[in-house]
């Protein structure tokens, strides 16, 4: 089963959400509003909602079945309230969109939340999803990579305290065993042809693909 969240992330910067109109929608704080809006009913709804007027929140009320409202101050983010829901439906594919662009400390709060030891098991599940880039965060082992349409650059962020096994095939620049520390970004790399490996012993990267 795949869920797709909206979070309250600017518009300008959320795909086309046609092709997952038929999916199972969680609205996020603003995002249940905005799904509304386009003509997605969405399952769920959850946040702090301080986002919304008195009059939004009533509309989102009305037409979900299920709101959940938290306080304001609370530990966890919206987002990783959302990821945590989508998580105890048993979701095979969770994708968040609307969590990259405007306010950029949410912008980082919402990528790095999978760093967190209690989000791990979220990471081969998730995928960031906005109109510019493509996010996945990876655990160590090996993968297949698939190059998406339009998406010309694929770059590799640490984000862990380092990497070391770090092996990249298929790709204009290849790595073979290389150890790299937290922060360090192997970026503007390209497939050589449809797929590509990556692979690593230890650490987490972020990977991205891009276009201009």
């Amino acid at each position: 089963m795949r869920i797709c969240l909206l979070l309250g992330g600017p518009m300008s910067n959320v795909p086309d959400l046609t092709p997952y109109k038929d999916d199972y929608w969680v609205g996020i704080d603003r995002g249940a509003f905005r799904l509304l809006e386009m003509g997605i009913t969405p399952k769920a709804a959850m946040g702090d909602f301080d986002s919304l007027s008195s009059k939004e929140l009533a509309f989102v009320r009305d037409n979900v079945v299920f709101v959940e409202q938290y306080p304001a101050e609370k530990d966890e983010t919206d987002a990783m309230l959302g990821i945590t829901y989508a998580l105890n439906q048993k979701s095979d594919e969770i994708l968040v969109f609307g969590a990259t662009g405007g306010r950029m400390d949410h912008t980082l709060a919402n990528l790095f939340m999978l760093t967190y030891e209690s989000y791990q098991a979220a990471i081969p599940v998730t995928t960031f999803v906005d109109k510019q880039n493509t996010l996945k965060m990876y655990q160590p082992g090996r993968y297949e990579l698939e190059k998406q349409d339009e998406m010309k650059y694929i770059a590799f962020t640490v984000v862990s305290a380092e990497v070391t096994g770090l092996t990249l095939e298929g790709f204009k620049y290849p790595l073979n065993n290389a150890t790299y520390p937290f922060g360090s970004a192997l970026s503007s790399n390209e497939f050589v042809d449809e797929h590509g490996v990556l692979s690593f012993s230890e650490g987490l990267i972020l990977m991205s693909q891009s276009h201009d």
